[in-house]
């Protein structure tokens, strides 16, 4: 494919953010992943910058390399380091050195001529926003920001509250346009900014997901933060009614809350539910172990809450799930139902209703034939809507069109 053009070149574009890991992390990274992907395949030039370590010490370390090639993509941890140093003091010294070194390396690349003409921000907190408007404007590059949720679950409050709106504000005057994952995002970024936008939903290579037979072994799988809480905790419940009447059912949680004791609170739970022999929590798993997990499950689950935060966000999770081909038991909020159709491409579950997904995940269970038919359907939706395939023309045209 001939890649697009920004004057005689490639368009080339930076992404910059203090909210994910990179190559192996949860949504936020799957994210950056189907960026480069999109991007890659219009022939676009990419780097990838980390602000913030994402590893702990004593922990299995993920991502051991500060800087490297993955896919074809550089990337850096721009403070030099992937572990997260326990001291307070070290933490915010290393923000600072990110900010030197990017801004660095942008004066860098607009002396040589080879800075970007975007910079995507992946962060919405007021510091990670702050860091990629600030090398925007050293690399003489625009800002987009990629909005994936509201904007008010970044600004604190209490009586600083009112402060933080406008700092935030303040911030967003330097951004030259929004990719939003959703509707809501859209309309409540037209009516904050006015900034020129994209909708963009959640991304990934559909297209190149081989796609597999379920192992037969009954085993439901979730894949995500445990910091979602009540995701786990909903599943958990709904897994517990169906673990009392199906001793060969298996739940198989693949993910971490880092530096908290999720794991074993939510192993604890699933042990008061009556259904701990039944769940495996497998902790933090790189991308590719996660892969092959979800691969060839009976069946994949992603129980959103009823809030602000899901009506307005998309789960990234749920591209890769489609994309797998297995069958999904997701809920039905926000702009899911915008895509999936309950019986046919998935299996809609209203919000907050457990008994209803304890029946769908029963349902995905009891019929395989049925099951793996939706499975299919899911995948199609997901290649349509999607594929980076689809989103990589319409990405740089949008950046094109923000010269």
């Amino acid at each position: 494919m001939v890649g697009p053009r920004v004057g005689e070149r490639s368009v080339r574009v930076w992404i910059v953010g203090d909210n994910f890991g990179f190559p192996n992390g949860a949504g936020s990274t799957a994210r950056v992943h189907g960026f480069a992907a999109a991007l890659r395949g219009e022939g676009a030039e990419l780097r990838i910058f980390c602000a913030t370590p994402t590893e702990l010490s004593g922990r299995r370390n993920l991502n051991p390399a500060p800087r490297g090639s993955h896919g074809g993509v550089d990337f850096e941890y721009a403070c030099g380091t992937t572990t997260l140093p326990e001291a307070w003091l070290e933490r915010r010294w290393l923000r600072v050195r990110s900010a030197r070194r990017l801004r660095a390396v942008a004066r860098d690349a607009r002396r040589d001529g080879v800075a970007p003409d975007v910079v995507l921000a992946t962060a919405q907190t007021i510091s990670g926003l702050l860091l990629a408007v600030a090398t925007a404007r050293a690399a003489g590059a625009r800002c987009v920001l990629d909005a994936c949720e509201l904007p008010s679950n970044f600004v604190r409050e209490g009586p600083r509250r009112a402060l933080h709106r406008r700092v935030y504000a303040r911030i967003v005057r330097g951004l030259a346009g929004v990719l939003c994952v959703s509707t809501a995002l859209e309309r409540h970024w037209a009516a904050q900014a006015g900034l020129p936008s994209l909708r963009v939903p959640i991304l990934t290579d559909v297209a190149g997901t081989a796609t597999q037979p379920s192992d037969g072994a009954r085993r439901i799988v979730y894949a995500g933060n445990l910091a979602h809480a009540d995701e786990v905790t909903a599943l958990l419940e709904a897994f517990a009614d169906v673990a009392r009447t199906d001793a060969g059912a298996r739940l198989q949680v693949l993910g971490d809350d880092p530096g908290t004791d999720a794991i074993a609170r939510f192993r604890g739970l699933a042990e008061r539910l009556g259904a701990g022999a039944q769940v495996e929590f497998t902790g933090a798993v790189d991308r590719a172990t996660a892969n092959a997990a979800i691969a060839t499950a009976a069946a994949l689950a992603l129980p959103r809450p009823k809030t602000p935060w899901s009506e307005a966000g998309l789960s990234a999770k749920l591209a890769d799930y489609l994309a797998t081909g297995r069958p999904v038991v997701v809920t039905g909020i926000g702009d899911i139902p915008l895509y999936l159709t309950h019986g046919e491409s998935a299996y809609l579950v209203p919000p907050g209703d457990r008994a209803a997904f304890a029946t769908a995940l029963r349902d995905a269970l009891a019929d395989p034939v049925r099951a793996d038919a939706i499975g299919r359907r899911g995948r199609e939706v997901a290649l349509a809507a999607f594929d980076v395939r689809v989103h990589g023309p319409r990405l740089v045209a949008f950046f094109e069109s923000l010269r």
